[in-house]
């Protein structure tokens, strides 16, 4: 997470992923290095992720919060487009419900005026915390081009199961998060996420997530947007990282699927 964009887009080239995405927009209390407004960045940017043939798949993250201007994330979304991304995370973090809706009617609004859609991600502790409020706000906020961001940690931690998957609209569903993942002891637990604020993240088939059912559940050819962070202390280079996080993935997925590996 602490990597700068370019790092970020070379190590992800290097270690053979498809695509990527792009943080275009701070997230509270995570490392953000700007690049909106930094033309020289962004042509340097567009080089990089042609030559490598990544896409970008979606841009985070967008926080809808009590003082939230609407207005204040155009420039973000407008620079997605431009970087070819079809998707928007976007996070719930007002507990007055009413504003809530309203806001993320108003996201979806100017998301659209750039071909982005919303990806509506429920994390337990931030107000908008499960699956089933997210499904409830996108219902209630009356806009056609919002979808899910299933994170198997958030789902699991909000009480959730891969089985509550199983019925959604496919439109709502185009790509997932991956990772595996620890719950504490006494979880799920609203209120406990909420004071233990982030969840404790492993690389697949080291935790005690159902990922194999989450796989199950959802097509083969979904994309997997992998998000495990490196642990802290550990020396290893971004590209390093990288590779690491994307190998043993796929070690996963091929043994789920009976594969043999070399």
């Amino acid at each position: 997470m602490d990597a700068s964009p370019l790092d970020l887009i070379g190590a992800a080239r290097d270690a053979g992923y498809d695509g990527l995405g792009l943080r275009l927009h701070p997230s509270p209390k995570l490392p953000y290095h700007p690049v909106v407004g930094d033309a020289p960045l962004i042509r340097q940017m567009k080089h990089v992720l042609s030559d490598a043939t990544l896409q970008v798949l979606d841009i985070y993250t967008f926080y809808l919060e009590p003082t939230t201007g609407l207005d204040d994330f155009m420039p973000a979304l407008a620079l997605g487009a431009e970087f070819g991304a079809s998707y928007v995370l976007v996070q719930g973090a007002d507990p007055d419900w009413s504003r809530l809706v309203d806001n993320f009617a108003g996201f979806c609004e100017r998301a659209r005026r750039f071909g982005l859609t919303p990806s509506l991600e429920f994390v337990p502790q931030r107000d908008l915390a499960t699956l089933a409020q997210a499904l409830r706000l996108i219902a209630e906020s009356g806009q056609p081009n919002a979808a899910i961001c299933v994170d198997p940690l958030h789902l699991a931690r909000g009480g959730g199961t891969p089985a509550d998957l199983r019925h959604l609209d496919p439109r709502l569903l185009p790509y997932i998060q991956f990772s595996d993942g620890v719950l504490a002891a006494g979880e799920p637990d609203l209120e406990l996420a909420k004071r233990i604020g982030l969840g404790e993240r492993r690389l697949p088939g080291q935790g005690m997530l159902p990922l194999a059912d989450l796989l199950e559940v959802v097509p083969d050819d979904l994309p997997l947007s992998i998000e495990v962070p490196r642990p802290a202390g550990a020396t290893m280079t971004d590209a390093a990282w990288a590779r690491t996080v994307i190998d043993e993935t796929r070690r996963f997925i091929r043994a789920r699927r009976g594969i043999e590996t070399e």
